[in-house]
C-alpha cells in the first residue's frame, strides 16, 4: 500500500514538473517571437531611414543640377529667345559678362557684312571644308530660318554643337549630317540627307519643339534627347544633356558677335 502511495506521489511531482517545463518552453517561445518583431521593426526602420536618405539626396542632386543648368545657360525667368539685341546677363563670378539669345523668332536677321567673318569662323570649326560649301550652308540656314521663322544664330549654334560644320559626321546612335537627325526625323520632316534637306529638317525640329515648350532650354533638351525626358526633369541626370545647353548658347554667342 505504502509503495503504491509513493508511486502516485512520484507522478504527480513528474506530472507537476512537466507543465513546469511545458510552460517554460512557451515562454521560450513567445520571447523569441518579440526579438523576432523587434529585429523586424528595426529593419523597417532602417529601411525607411535609408529611402529618406536617397530621396533628399536625389533632391539636392537635382537642384545642384539645375542650379548648373541655370549659371551656365543664363536663362532670367524661364527665358532665352526674345530678342537678338543687347541682353546681357552675369557669369556666376559677377565679372564676365555674355549677351545670350532670347528669341527663337527673329527672321529679320540677315549675313549681310558677316558673310566673310562666318566663313572664316566655320573654317576654325571645320579645317576641311571648302568655301563653296560652307556658302551652300549659309544660305540653307539662312534661307530656311526666315521660311521658319528661326533665329539663324541659333541654328548655326546647334549646327556647331551637333557636327562642327562636318556634314559627313554620323553618330554612334545613328543620327547623321550638319544637324544630326535621326531616321525618324527624315521621316517625319520629310527631308532628305542632302545639305540642304538636313538644315531644313533641323530647323523644322527646332521650331516645332519651340512651338511645343515655349522655352529655350526645353527645346534644346527635346532636340537633343527628346521631349520625354522633360517629364519630371529627367533630362538633367543626363550628362550629355546637361553639357549640350551650355554648348549651345556659348556658340551662338561667339557666332552672334562675329
Amino acid at each position: 500500500m505504502k509503495k503504491i502511495v509513493i508511486l502516485l506521489i512520484v507522478l504527480e511531482s513528474l506530472i507537476i514538473v512537466g507543465e513546469g517545463v511545458k510552460k517554460i518552453g512557451f515562454g521560450e517561445q513567445n520571447y523569441k517571437r518579440e526579438i523576432g518583431f523587434e529585429k523586424q521593426r528595426k529593419k523597417e526602420i532602417e529601411i525607411q531611414k535609408a529611402e529618406e536618405l536617397k530621396t533628399q539626396q536625389l533632391s539636392k542632386e537635382n537642384q545642384d543640377k539645375n542650379e548648373y543648368v541655370q549659371e551656365n545657360t543664363n536663362v532670367t525667368d524661364n527665358q532665352m529667345f526674345e530678342d537678338d539685341t543687347a541682353f546681357v546677363s552675369s557669369f556666376p563670378n559677377g565679372v564676365r559678362k555674355t549677351k545670350i539669345v532670347r528669341n527663337i523668332e527673329k527672321p529679320q536677321i540677315k549675313m549681310g557684312n558677316s558673310k566673310s567673318r562666318l566663313i572664316n569662323y566655320i573654317r576654325t570649326q571645320n579645317s576641311r571644308i571648302s568655301e563653296n560649301e560652307i556658302k551652300r550652308i549659309l544660305r540653307a540656314v539662312f534661307g530656311y530660318s526666315k521660311q521658319y521663322n528661326i533665329n539663324p544664330y541659333l541654328v548655326l549654334a546647334v549646327m556647331n554643337t551637333e557636327s562642327h560644320f562636318n556634314h559627313s559626321t554620323v553618330s554612334s546612335a545613328g543620327a547623321r549630317g550638319l544637324m544630326q537627325l535621326m531616321s525618324f526625323n527624315f521621316r517625319e520632316f520629310g527631308v532628305d540627307n542632302s545639305v540642304e534637306g538636313n538644315i531644313k529638317g533641323g530647323v523644322m525640329h527646332l521650331k516645332r519643339d519651340y512651338n511645343k515648350t515655349k522655352d529655350v532650354v526645353k527645346t534644346l533638351v527635346c532636340y537633343n534627347a527628346g521631349c520625354g525626358r522633360l517629364s519630371n526633369n529627367e533630362w538633367t541626370r543626363i550628362k550629355e544633356t546637361r553639357e549640350y545647353i551650355p554648348k549651345v548658347v556659348k556658340y551662338y554667342n561667339r557666332i552672334r558677335n562675329l
